[in-house]
């Protein structure tokens, strides 16, 4: 089944700069689906597209078999977005910033359940501006996952986090596929890219120019690590760029 259906999508803005060119792909229900690409790529255009920030110039995307941007009021109610910044309510507890986006969907019943399924019970009285990084991330994406999203878009989750704290963060995500939840993902972190993703796209200028698993590119380019793989598809496409 199709999550996320995207087809021909062209962004242009003011002054003419195209940020998106013909850009088609699926995502299927319930994988991980990683967005790649170097800053300017048009990722953050295409996600703001996905979640109903902007319209397109042309082309159509499908949510859940929703149209964007027509039925976007129906998509706003099943997707979630974890923005890279995430403020928090910084003297307030732990549940009660969970509870506040919890009312704002009436879900106020799934608090709880969210809270032990992220691993914050010990924290939940906790004021948020002392968690650690990686434990004020746990309470930005509970904090999406408390209106019972079908689709979670995860902006850079990991960045600015210690080891440690990326890792344990690598399993809350792992654990929201494994309850169903299809999630888009975009991150610099190759290595992130490479343990956690089912498939990635790549996007470069505006193009999408692949969309595969980590094990196809690591083949096609003989390379152990995505994030070789990755540099060396770099490197083609800069060189295809200046001939």
């Amino acid at each position: 089944m199709i999550a996320i259906e995207a087809r021909n999508l062209r962004k242009i803005y003011r002054g003419g700069v195209e940020a998106l060119k013909d850009v088609t792909f699926d995502v299927e229900r319930g994988e991980i689906f990683s967005f790649l690409g170097p800053n300017g790529a048009g990722k953050t255009t295409t996600v703001r597209i996905l979640t109903c920030v902007t319209k397109p110039t042309s082309g159509t995307v499908t949510v859940e078999g929703l149209r964007v941007p027509e039925q976007c009021e129906d998509v706003r109610k099943i997707v979630s977005s974890v923005p890279q910044e995430f403020s928090g309510f910084s003297d307030l507890s732990v549940y009660d910033n969970v509870a506040y986006f919890a009312s704002l969907y009436g879900t106020e019943s799934k608090v709880d359940d969210v809270i032990d399924s992220l691993g914050l019970n010990q924290y939940r009285d906790v004021k948020f501006k002392r968690l650690s990084g990686g434990y004020k991330r746990r309470v930005a994406i509970a904090s999406a996952l408390v209106a019972n999203p079908k689709v979670v878009f995860l902006d850079e989750p990991t960045v600015g986090l210690d080891p440690k704290a990326r890792r344990s963060l690598w399993q809350v995500i792992k654990s929201l596929k494994d309850g169903g939840v299809t999630v888009f993902l975009t991150t610099h972190y190759l290595d992130e890219a490479e343990k956690l993703s089912d498939r990635v796209a790549v996007l470069y200028q505006g193009r999408l120019v692949r969309t595969t698993t980590p094990d196809r590119l690591k083949e096609e380019f003989s390379k152990e690590t995505l994030e070789e793989a990755y540099l060396r598809l770099m490197e083609e496409l800069e060189d295809e760029e200046g001939n």
